[in-house]
Formats: structure tokens, sequence, C-alpha cells
């Protein structure tokens, strides 16, 4: 049986029969208005191919004009929503979500083991149960009934104990007949995570809105553009002369040929000027909250770093071991009033912090100053949907080499680290952790004497 997504747009204009999906658009030209009316009862609903030939006869459709349906079917194939039937019901549905969706259902023996794909997920999403996978350009809705057979194929299942079902889930990308998964050097290397992550957060393999789409206005408020500032004793820090500091810097080209990951630090400590100077320089609120517009319905705000969609959703904190004229501790960065609160850690909590950024180089280094990243998501999923997260993303690796670029001009020693425990940082912070959780670490302190 075959159809067309509820969603799908059919129209027959100018001799062109257009089929508008929100993934793509497919065009047949040559077809009559008897097919072209077919067609348009597709969406949302089945049919079997040779039933439409016959409603075809029946509306007084001519032998020639089968055949050119037929023809017609063949070319749209992209574009159709096919199922499997179990006891009269739909077993599988099997739903297109990209513009190159070709399915092809494959001849296999009866002794031939199927297995489910690695990177095959199944979720709840509207209300259906989905069988999705980043190798796929169709999902798969499936029935309760569906639900033994999917179980099955973790161990395997010969294709004679389901036929078209089997072959209908290796089709649409979800079984593997082969053992492609574990030879391809491209897939072996690839985690589940971080495929579905690939696939979801770029257009391309699903069928999901993306972009900045603005998903919750009207819904939910977006959030201020600057955090509440939270309670504690506030420490001024020291705002440089740019002007000073632009003719002390080294040529840019210097400093980006001399930036490297510095791992051990100076006998003397990095000392709170020179950390105020960094953070002034590399992170601070520069520009004026600009009032919301119909353009950009939220406040927004400029920094030295590049900020998707001006957002800024990034915080700053810092754990303290070694810093001049700053006691050891935890301390939120206030990028608007450029200072530092202190927040109430827990003392055992700032050293696990510290401990682990050391663990995350290897044990070479012993922090002097961590800083750590944190997104407040909604900033950015209020905006764009798909994405948020990927750009969150982009936006640390900008800040990394913004602190990177002005830290080794001011001849300090920098790295970025690439792992954390987020759980760990809510807890040392105070923090929800869906709502405001860690994305970065980079350490800084003072660099050692060139031997």
């Amino acid at each position: 049986m075959i159809g067309l997504r509820a969603d799908a747009v059919v129209t027959w204009e100018d001799g062109a029969l257009t089929i508008v999906q929100n993934f793509g658009v497919h065009t047949a030209r040559g077809l009559t208005p008897r097919i072209a009316a077919l067609f348009g009862e597709l969406p949302g609903a089945l049919a079997d191919e040779d039933e439409l030939a016959e409603r075809l006869l029946l509306a007084g459709g001519t032998d020639q004009e089968v055949a050119l349906l037929y023809l017609a079917l063949g070319r749209l194939r992209p574009t159709f929503v096919h199922t499997v039937e179990y006891t009269g019901e739909p077993l599988l549905r099997i739903v297109p979500v990209a513009r190159d969706a070709v399915f092809e259902v494959p001849e296999l023996p009866a002794d031939h083991v199927v297995r489910l794909s690695r990177f095959a997920l199944v979720r709840q999403d509207a209300g259906e149960l989905v069988l999705e996978s980043p190798l796929a350009r169709h999902k798969v809705v499936l029935s309760e009934k569906a639900m033994p057979l999917i179980a099955a194929l973790s161990r395997g299942v010969r294709v004679g104990e389901a036929p078209e079902a089997l072959c209908h889930l290796v089709a649409a990308g979800m079984a593997r007949a082969d053992d492609a998964e574990d030879t391809d050097p491209a897939l072996r290397t690839w985690e589940f995570h971080n495929l579905y992550f690939h696939s979801r957060s770029r257009m391309g393999r699903h069928d999901g809105p993306i972009g900045g789409t603005y998903r919750f206005r009207g819904e939910l408020p977006p959030e201020p553009a600057l955090k509440p500032l939270p309670e504690g004793p506030i420490t001024e820090l020291y705002r440089p002369s740019l002007t000073e500091a632009a003719a002390a810097d080294p040529a840019f080209t210097t400093v980006l040929e001399s930036r490297r990951s510095v791992r051990q630090y100076a006998d003397a400590p990095v000392t709170a000027r020179q950390l105020g100077e960094l953070l002034y320089r590399a992170a601070r609120v520069r520009g004026e909250i600009r009032p919301p517009t119909d353009g950009a319905p939220y406040e927004s705000s400029n920094r030295p770093y590049p900020g998707g969609g001006a957002c800024y959703e990034l915080e700053l904190y810092l754990t303290v071991d070694r810093c001049e004229g700053l006691d050891q501790g935890v301390y939120y960065y206030d990028p608007y009033g450029h200072r530092l609160v202190t927040l109430p850690a827990r003392a055992e909590d700032a050293r696990a912090m510290l401990t682990l950024a050391g663990m995350s180089t290897g044990g070479t280094a012993k922090p002097d100053v961590l800083i750590t990243m944190t997104s407040r998501f909604s900033r950015m999923s209020w905006k764009y949907a798909g994405l948020p997260y990927a750009a969150t993303l982009k936006n640390v690796g900008a800040l990394y080499q913004t602190f990177y670029l002005v830290a080794t001009a001011m001849g300090m020693a920098p790295c970025g680290l690439g792992n954390g425990d987020s759980d760990l940082a809510a807890r040392a912070f105070g923090l929800d952790w869906a709502a405001e959780s860690s994305v970065g670490e980079f350490l800084i302190g003072g660099a050692p004497a060139q031997g």
C-alpha cells in the first residue's frame, strides 16, 4: 500500500503535477488531469498501485494513461508512504523525511538473518511510536503489534518469519541485511549519539523544523539577555585601556602563530588584574541591550566573541585555586558589570572541579583557574528549532578561540578542555541541570618562563 504524507500538498497547473512536502518538492510533467486527480486523493490516504489503475479506468482512463500512471508512480516513489499490514491493520508505516528518499524493497532469502541497525532509535513523537535512524531517509511509524518484532531484531530474525515487514525495514534503513555497519570504516567510528546529533542538527535527513522559527513565541517569554545576578559578595575587576592593550599586543599573525595549549604554569600565580583584563577583552558585554523588535523579538547584546542570533546564552563561572588578589573559591562572572560574584559552593565541589579539569589534560596540569562555560539553553531554543545545541557548541568554540588569542597576546597560559562533568558543575554553581549546565571548560594561568 502506498500514499502521501498527510501534510503533502498536490497541485496540477500548466500540465505539471507538483507534490510539495516540508523537506522538498517533486514535479512530474506529461501526465493527464485524471492521473493528477488520483494523486490529489493520496495525502493522508493509502491505496494499492493496481487499485489506482482500476480507479483510473473507472474514471474513463485509457490503457495508455494506465501505463503513464505506473511510470509516474515509479518516478515519484521517493514521495510515497509505504505500509505493511498485519491482520488488516497497518503494522509499519514507512514515511519519507528527505527529498532523495529512495525506497527499493530487496528480495532476501528466507533463511537470511536481519538485525536492527545499531543506529536505530524508537521514540514517541506526536502521539506515535517512531523508529528512526541517522542513516535513513525515512522514518517508520510502528503499531503496538510491531514491537515484538523490533525487539527480536536486536538478536536477529530470519526473513522467513516475517518476510514483508523485514524487507521493508531493510529498505527503510532501520534493519541491516549485511555487516556494513561493522566493516565500513566510516560507520565503525561513529557512536550512535554523535551520528544522531549530527543528522538532526542539520538539514537533509529529517523532517523536523530547523532554524529561526521562534517556536515558543506567544507561549513562553524569552529569557532576558542578562542573567539575574546571584546573591553573594561582589569583586570589581580591572578594566584595561583597550588603546593601551592594542599598542602593547604583538601583531595578530604573531599571536595566531604563537597560540598553544599550555598546561604548565609559572611559579607565581596569575593575578586578579590579568584575569580582569582577560575577561574584559574576551567576554564582557560591550554593547547596549537592544529593545526587542519585530525582527528580533528578544533582548540581545554585543560582546567581543560572535554568538548565534546575538542570543549570548553562554555564562562564565570561575573556580579559582591560585590567583594573586583573589581568594580560592567559585565565582560567577557578571559580563555587564564586569565583576565577580562569590558563590557559596562547597569546598569539596570546587576541589573536584579543579581535579577533574586536571585529569582532562591527561593529568599534566594542576589548574590555577578554571573557567566553566554554561548555557542558558532556553535563550537559543526559544528562537531556533533543530539546531540550538549545535549552535551553542559553535559559540563555545568561538569563545575558546577568543580566550586563546587574548591570553596569548597577554602572555598567559591558556588551555581549552574537551570534557567536563555537567552534574558536578550544576551542583557547584547551584544550577538546574536542564535549564543551565556546563558546555565548555577553559584553563588559564601564568605562562612559565621560556627555557
